[in-house]
């Protein structure tokens, strides 16, 4: 995601990369990234930056939003999953003091998909089952994904009494594929995105840093920054 990151920033006017994070044990550390070097000093960064785009892992996106306190930069904009509870109530909460744009995932196709899923979701009532599926690549920890949750979210957003079932599979190079199957004893409805390229979720978290700067305090998601 990082690489995707910084090609999307090479061809977009509007923003310049000025600091890049690494982990400290990382056998990058150091070496040069774009026009900058990689670095694990996040405070450094922090007060040098606009947005942070984080894709990391959640202490780390909870350690860099809680940091922001006392840095020039106020606005986080992450594509982390994997949280739990305590960790995602932690995040959220950071979000009364900066500005914060979370989503499971950035692509503007699985905005769309969610959009679509609640509605299906209100309209059938009773008698349906709903499955959601999401497939990633082997070294994808979480399961289901954040996006998989976010579309179960969808589903209980249309209509609270579906129960969801959740499958998920960890193979080879899948970049993702989700589906969410609503099934009645006569006929399923399958909703579905493809992410072919990892750019798109790249795109997605640059058009969500260029959109959040300047904008209140609070948590944001990828509805709001394209006015879904």
């Amino acid at each position: 995601m990082g690489r995707a990151l910084l090609a999307q920033i090479e061809i977009e006017p509007r923003a310049s990369l000025v600091a890049a994070l690494t982990s400290p044990a990382s056998a990058a550390l150091g070496q040069p990234y774009g026009n900058t070097i990689l670095s694990a000093d996040i405070r450094a960064a922090l007060d040098i930056c606009d947005v942070l785009i984080d894709f990391s892992h959640p202490k780390a996106a909870i350690d860099a939003a809680l940091m922001m306190y006392g840095t020039a930069c106020k606005t986080l904009v992450t594509g982390t999953t994997g949280y739990s509870p305590a960790e995602e109530k932690a995040l959220i909460a950071a979000s009364e003091s900066i500005t914060l744009v979370k989503s499971g995932n950035f692509s503007i196709g699985i905005c769309v998909l969610e959009t679509l899923v609640e509605k299906a979701a209100s309209l059938l009532n009773d008698g349906w089952d709903v499955d959601v599926f999401d497939a990633h690549h082997r070294n994808k920890k979480d399961a289901p994904s954040g996006t998989g949750l976010m579309l179960g979210a969808a589903v209980a957003a249309g209509n609270q009494d579906h129960e969801i079932t959740y499958t998920s599979q960890r193979r080879g190079g899948i970049i993702g594929a989700h589906d969410v199957h609503f099934s009645s004893p006569m006929e399923t409805l399958t909703l579905s995105h493809r992410a072919e390229d990892r750019a798109i979720f790249a795109k997605g978290a640059l058009t969500a840093a260029l959109w959040a700067v300047g904008k209140p305090k609070g948590l944001y998601n990828m509805k709001d920054v394209l006015g879904i």
